[in-house]
């Protein structure tokens, strides 16, 4: 007999993995930005992505990331925070959402997956920045005088 819905467990994705998703999402972006050629990042993606954006659209979809300059290599340098993890009941879409902390920007991220053919490709994305306040240093208050 198959367990109560409750008590069920929600599918796990293991970190290591979806940093790696990320990562290589990011980067494909990336490459889009800085060569203006988006038709790799759409040939790139699942065959829906594919479908429902030209070159062009994704070209103006990434202009504001494009005009802020905003360089998403240093993703491989650091752990990205996740806020979100999740796959749907079938486990053929994945979402992962989150920001990697960088300075003086860190970079946000809404990233959807789908397993097509074996293969986790791009379903939906979405890439921002926001600024990082400066990390506080202790200051070093005197001890009172006697």
């Amino acid at each position: 007999m198959p367990a109560p819905a409750s008590a069920q467990q929600t599918p796990q994705i293991e970190e290591s993995f979806a940093t790696a998703l990320i990562r290589d999402a990011l980067l494909a972006v990336n490459h889009a930005n800085l060569t203006g050629n988006y038709t790799t990042l759409r040939d790139y993606a699942s065959d829906t992505f594919h479908d429902a954006n030209t070159a062009t659209d994704l070209a103006v979809l990434l202009q504001r990331v494009r005009a802020e300059r905003l360089d998403l290599l240093p993703v491989l340098s650091v752990e990205p925070v996740l806020s979100t993890t999740a796959l749907s009941l079938d486990r053929s879409i994945m979402r992962l959402s989150g920001h990697f902390p960088l300075q003086p920007r860190s970079i946000t991220f809404d990233l959807e997956f789908v397993n097509q053919n074996g293969r986790w490709l791009i379903y939906g994305l979405a890439v921002g920045a926001f600024d990082t306040p400066a990390p506080t240093s202790a200051v070093d208050t005197p001890a009172p005088s006697e």
